[in-house]
């Protein structure tokens, strides 16, 4: 009876041996991300590196190692962006982080990262100022600019544009995007007529939008998060403006449809996913997204935010892989990667981080549904 308690006893000792000995050859990806402010577009953010993580996983890791993700919320702070970043890397030791989400956060961590040279990929922080961050820095969407080109240009050859009227969110992200579309609609000869801010958690916009109402103009455009500009297009409406209207991508999005309901109808916005892409990577990262979503009705459903996640932990994965695990090693990889087959396109980087790829997705609200024009 001894000699079996002693068996039982070497058999768990050896186990656990074994378990400390495969979590100490885990490879640590650190990942800032909206996890709670911002949860809608945080969470899919999370499936799509989950997705990436499982299939990495499945194959035997990044050679015989396992992939670990460790999430830190942002909590749609700058500030705490910053601590989530400087625990990712003095504690948990991390060489790369994922993340965060929001122009201004990434702003805040980025000359941290630049010092301490680890590498930092956003999947979503859109301001031109991030091009200029860091040789440390990167991007995995186009940045507002190139949006606004694009859906400019639209307005202007498709939908026969002539007169804007403005209505965006007063914080850094809806600031920036007033400031540059209305440069390329005055580049264009499309003179914007008026331009109203609201703040952030705002929903009641009848001042802003009873001062548009008197104004001549043919589209309204309302930059900002989905969480105010859904309503805002609603009440829009409500209140007889019958303009039509556009947004940016955060508006790409099946809450703002619902939250908007029949006001979304013939909203124009940009993506920087297409469902449709026809790649058998894609069309497996697509089943694999909708079966989490399927078997959770309560799960936030926004599948660009988990695409670009995807994309940008695989080609971390492939970094680690081909050149080893340290930031320097990575960021030569992300310098020279070309035609990367991601779920958002051919994958490349320029000289300031920000990604290639075939350009902006535009799409339309058509029946509830979004549906491509451009």
């Amino acid at each position: 009876m001894k000699n079996i308690l002693w068996s039982a006893i070497l058999v768990t000792v050896m186990v656990f041996a074994g378990a400390t000995s495969l979590y100490a050859e885990d490879i640590k990806v650190g990942a800032i991300l909206r996890l709670s402010q911002g949860a809608s577009d945080g969470l899919p953010a999370k499936r799509g590196i989950e997705i990436a993580v499982n299939q990495i996983n499945a194959k035997g890791g990044i050679n015989g190692k396992k992939l670990v993700v460790i999430y830190e919320d942002s909590k749609d702070s700058p500030q705490t962006a910053v601590a989530a970043y400087q625990k990712l890397v003095s504690v948990d030791k991390c060489q790369v982080i994922i993340g965060p989400m929001m122009s201004g956060e990434v702003l805040a961590v980025a000359p941290v990262a630049e010092r301490d040279k680890i590498v930092v990929i956003t999947p979503n922080g859109t301001s031109p100022k991030i091009s200029q961050a860091g040789q440390y820095i990167y991007r995995g969407c186009t940045t507002s600019e190139r949006q606004a080109a694009a859906l400019t240009k639209y307005a202007k050859d498709k939908m026969k544009t002539t007169a804007v009227a403005i209505l965006y969110s007063n914080e850094p992200y809806g600031k920036g995007c007033n400031e540059q579309f209305t440069k390329y609609f005055n580049e264009l000869g499309i003179p914007v007529v008026i331009s109203e801010s609201f703040m952030v958690g705002d929903r009641d916009f009848s001042a802003q939008l009873t001062k548009i109402r008197e104004q001549k103009f043919d589209l309204i455009f309302i930059p900002g998060y989905l969480q105010e500009t859904a309503p805002a297009i609603k009440q829009a409406r409500q209140m007889g403006i019958k303009q039509a209207s556009m947004g940016v991508f955060g508006d790409m999005a099946p809450k703002y449809i619902e939250l908007a309901g029949k006001a979304a109808e013939g909203h124009l916005n940009c993506s920087e996913y297409n469902e449709d892409y026809n790649t058998p990577v894609n069309k497996k990262f697509k089943a694999e997204y909708y079966k989490i979503v399927k078997a959770d009705p309560k799960e936030p459903n926004n599948i660009m935010f988990a695409a670009i996640t995807y994309d940008m932990t695989r080609l971390v994965a492939d970094a680690i892989a081909k050149k080893g695990y340290s930031a320097d090693g990575i960021r030569s990889y992300l310098d020279t990667v070309k035609d990367f087959d991601g779920v958002t396109g051919r994958l490349s980087f320029d000289n300031d981080g920000d990604v290639n790829k075939q350009g902006v997705y535009l799409f339309e609200v058509k029946k509830g549904k979004y549906v491509k024009v451009q």
